[in-house]
């Protein structure tokens, strides 16, 4: 079974421009983003905690703020390019590309607002990608660290193999599913679950293969032995088995 590759054109409701870079904003949010953006170069916007890269939090509409992430390399190469990328197309594009995807077929994540490409020389690039802030949702991380009881522990345990199962189940491969990719919220006594971060995911036509989704919850259980290695935040016999 092999990829599918997403369009080198903005998806359906996104317009490309070309102001101050190379950008896909989602139609009628165009004017608003970019000044977001003005406010990050003005310094106006606060930074959050995250991953690798920057990730701001702007003000955007009444419905939710903006957070916009820029690439950060990792690993060795980080020590020598740290923000540069020269892949084709380039990784924001395909990121908000395969975001999209996903929202379409079911997989419950984030919504992308837009994509963005610095270029510099030699074909070089900084990447952008701004999405709608996930109001009210912890990372599983996070929210494992508020020690919640042992019941709801399962209960969200089961309800992210389920998310991870819808997800499969529509085609998508995520590339580095992690404690921190996952988002959780308590809504007056429902769990809800988001799938974040597809950079480097591959989409497929069908649903999963087994080999697939077993290297995706291989991923899952490394992100869980190595932030858990006490076995503080998950209880022992606690299994990622069956999706």
């Amino acid at each position: 079974m092999f990829a599918v590759f997403c369009s080198p054109t903005p998806p359906n409701g996104f317009t490309a421009q070309t102001t101050t870079g190379s950008w896909w904003l989602k139609d009628g949010h165009g004017r608003a983003l970019l000044a977001a953006l003005e406010e990050i170069k003005a310094g106006r916007a606060d930074r959050l905690q995250g991953g690798r890269g920057i990730i701001q939090r702007v003000p955007f509409d009444a419905q939710s703020p903006a957070i916009v992430r820029r690439y950060q390399r990792g690993g060795l190469v980080r020590h020598f390019v740290h923000d540069l990328y020269w892949d084709r197309p380039p990784r924001p594009f395909t990121e908000l590309c395969t975001t999209v995807i996903a929202r379409e077929r079911g997989v419950p994540t984030v919504e992308v607002l837009g994509a963005g490409v610095e270029w510099r020389s030699f074909g070089l690039y900084r990447g952008i990608l701004i999405t709608r802030e996930a109001q009210g949702f912890l990372n599983w991380r996070e929210w494992l660290q508020t020690k919640p009881p042992i019941k709801e522990r399962q209960v969200v345990t089961d309800k992210v193999l389920q998310t991870i199962n819808t997800m499969h189940e529509s085609g998508i491969s995520h590339a580095d599913l992690n404690l921190t990719n996952m988002l959780v919220r308590n809504d007056c006594g429902q769990h809800e679950v988001l799938i974040i971060d597809f950079d480097r995911a591959r989409i497929f036509p069908r649903p999963l293969s087994s080999s697939h989704r077993k290297r995706n919850l291989a991923r899952l259980r490394r992100s869980i032995a190595k932030f858990d290695a006490e076995q503080q935040m998950f209880e022992r016999g606690t299994t990622l088995e069956g999706q």
